[in-house]
């Protein structure tokens, strides 16, 4: 029963991290940027905004914002989209609630409650493997992270810079571009196209930034579900 209920909700977790890792690249992944001689009149705003990323969520006390996950299916010529919001926090705590789906973490267990199937899933919650660790994915990724000024997109208050990560041979994905509010130094939009040679595009509105309620990062499991209980020693 386990095994059947993990691989039912592989996607989901593959999605989860996914989405926290697309969401916090704009401040965890990136070491001095190595410019090219065709940016060389970037060069300085490149800089500024790498630090800027960098101290805008290191010093960040949390996030909640909506995002849209657009998924490109190539070899089937098929597109998915997933709305959702997200809250962040630090000590690996996160929700993401979705129509039918909210998973939440205290930093030490995830409750996955699928709504139509009236079940919720308890996992540990391992920040080995970076789902919503902001320390991890930094300390993963920043050893082999190279940036490129790539292009601006629009003027004043919409102005976005877009940005090139290139996170090293073994990474997946390896590139990842970004658009940034220079003037929030906050990545809003992350692009990649990942292994398999399929498309994603992640999206954040709604931006606020600042410490969240500390009730996202609890829950009480409702009456009337079924419990599968997947953490170290759990039962059935």
């Amino acid at each position: 029963m386990k095994a059947d209920m993990l691989r039912d909700r592989a996607p989901v977790k593959s999605l989860i991290s996914r989405t926290c890792q697309a969401l916090l690249l704009g401040g965890f992944l990136y070491s001095a940027p190595a410019v090219t001689s065709a940016q060389e009149t970037h060069t300085l705003e490149l800089m500024d905004i790498m630090s800027g990323l960098r101290s805008t969520w290191q010093n960040m006390e949390g996030l909640s914002a909506r995002f849209t996950h657009t998924f490109v299916w190539v070899l089937a010529g098929e597109t998915q989209v997933t709305r959702g919001r997200l809250w962040l926090a630090g000590q690996n705590r996160f929700r993401l609630e979705f129509e039918d789906r909210v998973m939440v973490s205290d930093g030490t267990t995830i409750w996955d409650h699928d709504r139509k199937q009236k079940q919720v899933l308890l996992m540990n919650a391992d920040p080995s493997r970076g789902i919503a660790n902001q320390q991890q994915l930094f300390l993963a990724y920043t050893d082999n992270v190279d940036a490129t000024w790539v292009r601006e997109e629009g003027k004043d208050e919409d102005r976005r810079v877009v940005i090139r990560i290139n996170r090293g041979p073994d990474a997946d994905p390896r590139v990842v571009e970004i658009r940034v509010d220079p003037l929030r130094m906050l990545a809003l939009r992350a692009d990649y196209t990942d292994g398999a040679g399929n498309i994603h595009t992640y999206e954040m509105e709604e931006v606020e930034q600042g410490a969240q309620p500390e009730e996202k990062f609890t829950f009480t499991i409702p009456e009337g579900v079924t419990v599968v209980d997947m953490r170290h020693g759990g039962g059935e």
